[in-house]
């Protein structure tokens, strides 16, 4: 594990960083905490040695979330960088339709505007739209993107999920270690479907610690993530989750490979989630009331 001071940042220059820079950092969220929650929880007087199962609502609804919010996070990211290549204002036709506005100066508004359906080039279909407010070059250092949701559906596995909120990134620059570092908040947000409503907050911050200077080969890249998720689930029941040692997580590796998270239900324990010693695997150890189990992830 690294050490040393983590909270100081000095600006970035937005041409010293990699063009792609959006494509990579948006996979972050959604592979730290996406597989983090497909673990789970037993009750406290369920005092027997079997692997636990997924027990409690909150534990797959903040999954659910947070892949979904995680998931518009890419389509922002793509978006943001587009804009900053724009010089006036322009249309980009596809899946989505991508509306610039703002001329030559910041702040600009950018509308991904799904329709009523379409494809994205991540598999998922999309409707309604996501509008972003830009405050400076996307790569700059301090530059903030604004997002919310306007009618906005994903589908999931045949299942419609609708997302509204706002999500707030925020360019750090880089830390001591000349390492790019992003914050990804989500505020007062909630995903509706026909099993309930699911409400949610998270704040999250990225530190790329390897291959932001390689950006020919993306499967180098190396992320450090920390940071921590709430709301309820749709049963009404309150969760939260706390990574309380920072996630590695490597372009190329479908799994975690370190790090670990806590699981908090009120009234019942604590899980903690260990993803063990760095080795790309899909193998984690999941700790309930001092017994651990190994859960092999799919």
């Amino acid at each position: 594990m690294r050490t040393g001071n983590k909270t100081k940042y000095k600006p970035q220059n937005h041409t010293t960083m990699k063009a792609n820079l959006f494509f990579r950092t948006a996979l972050i969220a959604l592979m730290a905490t996406g597989l983090v929650l497909s673990s789970c929880k037993k009750d406290n007087d369920d005092d027997d040695n079997t692997t636990p199962v997924n027990k409690y609502q909150s534990v797959q609804d903040n999954s659910t979330a947070d892949g979904v919010f995680s998931r518009a996070y890419s389509q922002v990211n793509k978006a943001s960088y587009q804009s900053s290549q724009k010089s006036a204002n322009d249309t980009i036709t596809g899946c989505p339709v991508l509306y610039i506005t703002g001329g030559l100066t910041y702040p600009k508004t950018v509308i991904l505007d799904f329709g009523t359906g379409c494809a994205c080039d991540d598999g998922v279909t999309r409707s309604g739209k996501i509008v972003s407010e830009i405050s400076a070059p996307y790569l700059d250092s301090g530059s903030v993107v604004t997002s919310t949701f306007d009618n906005y559906h994903e589908i999931i596995n045949s299942v419609d999920y609708q997302a509204t909120g706002t999500q707030v990134i925020t360019n750090l620059g880089t830390n001591v270690d000349s390492h790019p570092v992003y914050s990804v908040d989500v505020q007062n947000a909630s995903v509706i479907s026909t099993y309930g409503t699911i409400s949610y907050t998270s704040q999250r911050q990225n530190e790329w610690i390897a291959g932001y200077d390689t950006w020919v080969n993306p499967w180098d890249d190396v992320y450090m993530v920390t940071g921590s998720a709430s709301g309820t689930d749709i049963n009404g029941d309150a969760f939260s989750v706390n990574i309380t040692q920072e996630l590695e997580v490597q372009i190329g590796c479908y799994f975690i490979k370190s790090g670990k998270v806590d699981i908090i239900n009120p009234g019942y324990s604590t899980i903690t989630v260990d993803y063990g010693d760095g080795t790309c695997d899909n193998i984690v150890y999941v700790i309930i009331n001092g017994v651990t189990y190994t859960i092999v992830l799919t």
